[in-house]
């Protein structure tokens, strides 16, 4: 970890723009630089030494005219105007045997000047060498004089300090070098700042877009301006987090998809078991009903009975007429038809339940009414569970009505057909709007109710494929069933 921390620095852009364009540039440019000194010193020194040339070759003229006419003071008297000069170290003219015959200078010549002098008035060509001179570096030009016949009767020296062309070239090499790095940190500041505002301050905020996210503010979202590869970055950061999002959301739906699919699983397998239990019960608790309510009747017949006894065995047959209720509720919840489906007139059928609860609503002091009624409500399934489910439906409603029940037969936007069941009773409860399909849950066992009805309602609306909804009824005020089935495909 400490390593990678500490190579953290190293791939920095920053470091990397100066590693790869800032160094070579430098290493370059210096090359560049050394090689321009190379061949300014050469032309500086040159140029120098040119100067001294020419010094040499303006006094040769006056310097043979004076030898001439053999006048020393003239002589003397030039050279020290090019004394005077400033440029020049010193002066000096030499006789044809190499004699010195005239000096303009703070150096004097030695006899190994001399020599030198005697030497190259015998060659005659005029030539620039370095030497020393009283112990001093110098560079000397030597021009040989010419008589009038032309015959050389002398030589003149020029002599220019060797240090004062090296101060020169000095001086030249400083100032290249000092504007050499003056260039580099000019560039480097450009670059860096450049850096910090075409890059760094744009990677810095995307950096605190993916810190703040990673905090865990998942509905930010990274800024998309800035340089065009910088704003793909947080557009793709962008689209990445709204994948995420996506992703997250989807996998949370799936769970409580798995999980209420689970629940339905358990139930469906608990509903399994008891119907079978239920239509075992049911078929072992018939006869003895049968057997029951057949000797009550026959001692309802018999004379002398008192009202005690008649209204004990009454009592009697509205229990075993109760118990045979709860009978056949449980042989319909257990039942399943394996019969194909058919076409079935739902508004007959509807018809067909509201007059079968009629009376019951006549003896409560119940409006029941039916609402948008069509003639083209036809679905397909099975006419005896769709019946019995309806009458479940509105026998529910009409138990917890205090004075009307509506029912409304219709179809929805989508081509679906829609019957919804209104009362104006107390409601169910939001918590217990799931439960009250579970079997044996019931609001209404003060009212006789088995707890089994919305059960066979939900098997039933499953079987044809069908949807039940629970709500408040904004007309009435109570609760609201909707039971959606998909109309039949002509």
């Amino acid at each position: 970890m400490a390593h990678v921390t500490l190579l953290k620095p190293l791939r920095s852009l920053r470091l990397q723009l100066i590693l790869l364009v800032i160094l070579p540039l430098a290493v370059f440019g210096t090359l560049a630089v050394w090689l321009t000194y190379e061949g300014v010193e050469t032309l500086i020194e040159r140029r120098l030494q040119k100067e001294i040339e020419l010094v040499a070759r303006t006094l040769r003229v006056p310097v043979e005219q004076a030898m001439q006419e053999r006048d020393r003071q003239d002589i003397q008297r030039t050279l020290d105007a090019a004394f005077e000069i400033g440029r020049v170290y010193g002066a000096y003219v030499y006789d044809a045997d190499g004699r010195r015959i005239a000096v303009a200078g703070e150096a004097w010549p030695g006899p190994r000047e001399q020599i030198e002098a005697a030497e190259l008035v015998q060659i005659g060509e005029e030539t620039g060498r370095y030497a020393q001179l009283a112990g001093e570096p110098v560079f000397s030009y030597f021009v040989p004089l010419t008589g009038a016949t032309g015959r050389i009767v002398g030589l003149l020296q020029v002599v220019r300090l060797e240090s004062e062309i090296a101060r020169r070239l000095d001086q030249i090499q400083v100032r290249s070098w000092l504007a050499w790095a003056t260039v580099m940190g000019v560039l480097l500041l450009i670059v860096l700042f450049g850096h910090r505002l075409a890059v760094g301050r744009h990677v810095e905020r995307l950096v605190d877009s993916m810190a703040l996210v990673e905090s865990g503010d998942r509905s930010h979202r990274a800024r998309v301006d800035g340089p065009v590869e910088i704003a793909s970055v947080a557009a793709a950061l962008n689209r990445m987090l709204d994948g995420l999002d996506r992703m997250a959301g989807e996998l949370s739906r799936q769970r409580r998809e798995r999980r209420r699919m689970e629940r339905r699983m358990l139930e469906q397998e608990n509903l399994a078991r008891l119907g079978q239990f239920s239509s075992g019960v049911a078929h072992e608790l018939g006869s003895p009903l049968t057997v029951i309510d057949g000797d009550t009747r026959r001692l309802q017949r018999e004379d002398g009975l008192s009202d005690d006894s008649i209204r004990r065995l009454e009592r009697i047959r509205r229990q075993v007429a109760r118990t045979r209720e709860l009978i056949n509720q449980l042989m319909e919840f257990a039942r399943s038809d394996r019969s194909d489906p058919e076409p079935v007139d739902l508004q007959r059928l509807v018809q067909r339940v509201l007059a079968g609860v009629r009376p019951e609503c006549e003896s409560r002091g119940i409006e029941l009414r039916l609402a948008g009624t069509d003639a083209s409500v036809t679905v397909s399934g099975w006419p005896a569970r769709l019946e019995h489910a309806l009458l479940n439906l509105v026998r529910n409603a009409v138990q917890a009505a205090e004075r009307r029940v509506c029912v409304t037969l219709g179809h929805d936007g989508d081509g679906r057909v829609v019957v919804t069941v209104e009362d104006d009773g107390p409601g169910v409860p939001p918590d217990q709007r799931e439960r009250i399909f579970e079997p044996f849950h019931t609001a209404g066992k003060g009212q006789g109710g088995t707890g089994l009805g919305l059960a066979i309602v939900r098997g039933v609306a499953e079987e044809h494929g069908a949807s039940i909804e629970v709500g408040v009824s904004e007309a009435l005020g109570g609760s609201r069933m909707v039971m959606t089935l998909q109309a039949r495909k002509e």
